[in-house]
């Protein structure tokens, strides 16, 4: 299945307009005027407003939509066969993506070409089969296979963990997303390109289905950062009486009497996790949930997003709570 076409529909293509005058000086003087903006040379869009003054539940998919069609408004205007690569695929596919929104567009190129990267512009230059592009609109994309496996490449480690543990789970992913990993690695061996080739198949290797939202992925890269024990993911307890029959917990390390959470917004706010109940019922549950464990001998630690982007107020929670570091730890930094 093929990725849905791009919405041109906010693009302004001045081409059609009129084809002997490429940028319209019309449309050159109401771009001065900030009635329109620029994309691309003959290609513009109207002034939306900045990303800060919406819903904070619309940013997202606002982001994301901006961000396409200035990829739409690259191969409008390039000669030839436009394949879209690493992050900018991502974005077609609907995968995870950790951060803001690049800030140029990547491009798949074959080894001989002669196309070259503009300041806008990424080009990749390698081999690839038939089967790891798809249409997207009259452009291609890379296959999320290929997407995956180019990711696994070229992106920090917890971003390309973060999508592919997401495109492994059959219950988060759509059908048009879903990979496993032998699609990923085939992918990665049609590539020719032997940087970052070894580096590529520990990713694909470290990646687990199991893992249930970016925020876990991200912990599991720093956990393994950390020097620290891998944990269980999704272990399934009794529920307490009345609360139903099952649930799960983020992490464990049964070894050491630790289970460890993270708590994304989402688990508040999202119908999905919320299952008919309102945040303060959820925030009870949760509570509820976490003194039951501890009644049976376990520590509960808990994080949040904040944690990960400083990554050693993690560390330091984890080892407060009694967790050992079996090897020495490979990086402290922002894991993106």
């Amino acid at each position: 299945m093929t990725p849905s076409a791009p919405d041109l529909s906010r693009l302004i293509d001045v081409r059609r307009t009129d084809p002997r005058a490429p940028d319209h000086p019309a449309a050159r003087r109401a771009a001065a005027r900030g009635e329109l903006q620029r994309l691309r040379r003959a290609i513009y869009r109207e002034r939306l407003p900045e990303l800060g003054e919406l819903a904070s539940e619309q940013r997202p998919a606002e982001s994301r939509r901006r961000f396409l069609e200035e990829a739409a408004a690259v191969g409008l205007t390039h000669r030839g066969p436009v394949v879209f690569a690493g992050e900018t695929a991502l974005a077609i596919h609907g995968l995870p993506r950790l951060g803001d929104e690049p800030r140029r567009i990547e491009l798949l190129e074959p080894r001989s070409s002669t196309r070259r990267p503009g300041a806008d512009t990424l080009v990749h230059r390698d081999a690839f089969r038939d089967e790891d592009v798809e249409p997207w609109g009259e452009f291609f994309v890379t296959s999320p296979a290929r997407t995956l496996a180019d990711a696994a490449k070229w992106l920090p480690r917890s971003k390309a963990v973060t999508a592919l543990d997401f495109a492994l789970n059959a219950e988060r992913a759509h059908p048009d997303q879903r990979v496993v990993k032998e699609w990923v690695r085939d992918a990665l061996e049609a590539s020719v390109a032997v940087r970052n080739q070894a580096r590529a198949h520990a990713v694909i290797d470290f990646a687990d289905a199991a893992s249930g939202s970016p925020g876990e992925s991200v912990s599991r890269v720093l956990f393994d950062d950390f020097g620290f024990p891998a944990p269980l993911l999704q272990v399934r307890h009794a529920a307490p009486r009345g609360r139903g029959r099952w649930f799960y917990t983020d992490f464990e390390w049964p070894e050491f009497g630790l289970i460890g959470e993270f708590d994304g917004l989402a688990k508040f706010r999202k119908s999905e996790f919320l299952a008919g109940r309102d945040a303060r019922e959820a925030v009870i549950d949760e509570k509820l949930r976490e003194d039951y464990l501890r009644g049976r001998g376990r520590d509960v630690a808990r994080w949040t997003w904040s944690y990960l982007v400083r990554p050693v107020s993690l560390r330091g929670l984890l080892i407060a709570r009694g967790l050992p570091a079996t090897r020495a730890s490979r990086y402290f930094g922002r894991p993106w």
